[in-house]
């Protein structure tokens, strides 16, 4: 029997599924974020290890990773310093996550908004074009650490004028502090990581569902900043139909999908907008039977 893997390596977490020569998954595993530019190669490589374990399958025909640290295909040396002496396969690729989440789409186009932000599409020559996906030093608008990072500095002009805003507050209970200023400790220290950060985007956007005004501003703005994005891209490929859509902020805030597809309408308004039915997991084991 012949199996096959692949491996949806996105900002906060990793899932690995497992299909034999028929299609048929056999197994999945998830574990944590294989991003060497988040947490390090050398944690890359044991949180992917920690994945292989899981799925007690020792070879396999053919492997594909999607991985957030990349925007392209992966050359030779950087698929060996990840997964060198980890996954036994005859033949390994690796590109990023939102390009397996474009194999599983049904149109041409995926954006993607986790952790990180990136779109991918596409075009009728079958090349393929990348928007987005900078990181979140220099990038990432409308991803969860964006969300996250722009809330906080919010926060800070807030203490400053001493305001007890809803905002403020929900700041000082997600980092566990008693005053926000006491929230600097938390937030830069080396233990803490940049998906943990990210998950006040949660809280931001439960603020602005319940009317926070500050908080829906915030969702609104991120929102049409990774529109802007998505329509370039859309732009360049010359023909969508259908956008699909990924990840954690698209998927559980419903106020951050609203305002970016009307962002989206406003200058494609036959496009149509859909939740990624299938994962991008299953969109890296089509990758991996396709490999030659």
């Amino acid at each position: 029997m012949k199996y096959y893997l692949g491996i949806d390596g996105g900002g906060t977490r990793t899932t690995a599924a497992v299909s034999d020569e028929n299609s048929n998954i056999i197994t999945k595993a998830v574990g944590k974020t294989i991003n060497f530019y988040a947490v390090g190669m050398e944690n890359s490589r044991k949180n992917l290890a920690e994945i292989i374990g899981k799925l007690d399958i020792a070879a396999f025909e053919a492997a594909f990773i999607g991985c957030s640290a990349l925007d392209n295909e992966a050359d030779p040396e950087t698929i060996n310093a990840l997964c060198g002496g980890i996954i036994n396969a005859n033949r390994i690729a690796m590109n990023s996550d939102v390009y397996v989440a474009l194999k599983s789409a049904k149109g041409n186009c995926v954006a993607v908004c986790g952790t990180g932000s990136m779109a991918v599409g596409e075009k009728a020559d079958g090349s393929i074009a990348v928007k987005g996906g900078w990181g979140h030093i220099i990038g990432d608008e409308g991803s969860a650490y964006s969300i996250a990072v722009n809330a906080l500095k919010k926060c800070c002009v807030l203490c400053d004028k001493n305001t007890n805003a809803p905002l403020l507050k929900a700041a000082e209970s997600y980092f566990e502090v008693d005053g926000f200023r006491k929230a600097i400790d938390v937030i830069y220290s080396d233990e803490t990581s940049k998906d943990y950060i990210a998950g006040f985007a949660s809280k931001v956007g439960s603020l602005a569902e319940s009317g926070c005004e500050i908080s829906k501003e915030i969702i609104a703005s991120e929102a049409r900043a990774y529109a802007q994005t998505v329509i370039t891209l859309i732009k360049e490929l010359e023909s969508c139909d259908v956008l699909s859509l990924y990840g954690g902020v698209f998927q559980h805030n419903t106020m951050f999908r609203a305002a970016f597809e009307a962002e989206i309408l406003k200058v494609f308004p036959d496009i149509k907008t859909e939740i990624l039915d299938i994962p991008p997991e299953e969109g890296a084991l089509i990758a991996a039977r396709e490999l030659k």
